[in-house]
């Protein structure tokens, strides 16, 4: 009985051990995640190859974003005129001939899964978790944006036109078969052309 007692505490000091060498080796994933900004950019860029701004070209403008995705906004407003200056739109405050206000009605990721099999549990034995056992697991990430140019005149504030929305969306599927298959589905790696004249 002693040697059971003691054996058990052994095992449990042991699985301690290893469980925090484990953790305290592990790097902190920022936030958002790798996975996340990734999913937003793609969405973003592929809402944006659907506006036509052809005809801004050459034309000075002052550009102002507003979307829901406060945390989002300063780097969605910089990449718009980036990508605006990069198809011959010239930004700036200063003398503009046209505002264009940008709203991001959607600008974020969603998440949904799938999952069949055994989900981890605490074990009031060893007073560690047991591991999770996945027949089929099917985690769903998943980006969009929606996005529409209002275009004014600068001098009057007067509305001239809309251009959009466009719509972007971006995927990544990780799924798990019978444990030990793995395998991820992504679309974040089909970036959309560059505009004329770039390589």
């Amino acid at each position: 009985m002693v040697a059971r007692a003691l054996t058990r505490g052994l095992v449990v000091v042991a699985l301690t051990t290893l469980q925090g060498c484990t953790t305290s080796s592990q790097l902190i994933p920022t936030q958002p995640s790798a996975v996340t900004q990734q999913l937003v950019v793609r969405s973003l860029e592929r809402a944006l190859t659907q506006l036509d701004v052809s005809r801004f070209a050459g034309r000075k403008v002052s550009v102002e974003l507003t979307t829901q995705s406060y945390g989002a906004q300063s780097f969605a407003k910089e990449f718009v005129t980036m990508w605006l200056e990069a198809r011959g739109v010239m930004v700036t405050s200063e003398s503009p001939d046209l505002t264009l206000r940008v709203i991001a009605s959607v600008l974020g990721t969603d998440r949904g899964q799938t999952f069949f099999g055994i989900p981890p549990l605490n074990s009031t034995l060893l007073g560690v978790p047991t591991p999770e056992v996945s027949l089929f697991r099917w985690v769903r990430n998943r980006g969009l944006t929606e996005m529409s140019f209002f275009v004014f005149d600068a001098r009057t504030n007067t509305f001239l036109e809309t251009v959009g929305p466009g719509i972007g969306r971006s995927k990544q599927d990780d799924v798990t078969v019978l444990i030990i298959i793995n395998f991820t589905l992504t679309d974040v790696e089909d970036r959309p052309p560059p505009p004329p004249g770039q390589h």
